[in-house]
């Protein structure tokens, strides 16, 4: 059901959900976290509760905002219903909080200091990782007081680059690092790369950033992608925050 890393203090509870585990049916089968393209909101709310449970969040609020692709970061204590943004994050001054990002292909990212003072979810598609919002990020974490050399950051499930083909006009976009243009017959695009190398130029230590989990298009079983199986597919949480109802 959950992915996790090694990286983040023990004060703080996080995961990526992968699809297993859960009570949605058909195209949603089976830990569906999102009822966007369709499914039954009883059964996400049904899924939400057993990643808190696993989690150990139960009784916490968990934050969640309209994502739109872009760079925008934004405080959980200041999310409205009409609010859009792309990275959310809190504080331990602020009430209790576990924030988190939906994926099915985009990175996700979870962010934290060595104390639990700040955490942040971020998720990155390959319009935000372009537009930097993980640098966006950890710029707002260091903000509050925190060095980047104190951030533990981890890089969930997403689209890999053997899956990851795209168009010239998005490959020009990335650093020709992190482009294959020989290996395909179209340019491929190395997301999780990127990302990695946008922490270490944020100040993220190399031995601080882990990556978690697998390739989301390549593992059917495991893995909702939006890139293999179209619109309507379910989405995954990636989630952190303070463990438990109190804190």
């Amino acid at each position: 059901m959950l992915d996790q890393a090694g990286v983040f203090p023990d004060s703080l509870t996080h995961g990526f959900a992968d699809r297993l585990g859960g009570v949605s049916e058909g195209r949603y089968t089976s830990l569906n976290v999102s009822a966007k393209w369709g499914d039954e909101p009883e059964a996400v709310a049904e899924n939400l509760r057993r990643i808190a449970a696993a989690a150990g969040f139960t009784g916490l609020p968990l934050c969640l905002v309209r994502q739109v692709h872009g760079a925008a970061v934004l405080r959980a204590s200041e999310v409205t219903a009409s609010s859009e943004a792309d990275a959310l994050w809190s504080h331990r001054d602020d009430p209790p909080t576990v924030v988190g990002v939906m994926t099915a292909d985009c990175v996700p990212v979870l962010l934290a200091d060595a104390k639990a003072s700040v955490w942040a979810a971020i998720h990155s598609g390959w319009k935000g990782t372009v537009a930097g919002i993980v640098g966006a990020t950890v710029k707002v974490l260091v903000e509050q007081g925190v060095e980047p050399a104190e951030l533990r950051a981890a890089i969930g499930p997403c689209i890999e680059l053997a899956a990851f083909e795209v168009g010239p006009e998005v490959a020009d976009r990335f650093p020709d690092e992190f482009v294959d243009r020989h290996s395909f017959a179209k340019p491929h695009v190395d997301l999780v790369a990127t990302v990695r190398a946008q922490l270490l130029v944020a100040g993220v230590q190399p031995e601080n950033v882990e990556r978690v989990g697998g390739c989301t298009h390549a593992d059917a079983h495991r893995y909702y992608s939006y890139r293999r199986d179209g619109a309507g597919i379910g989405q995954h949480l990636a989630f952190v925050g303070p463990a438990g109802p109190t804190v």
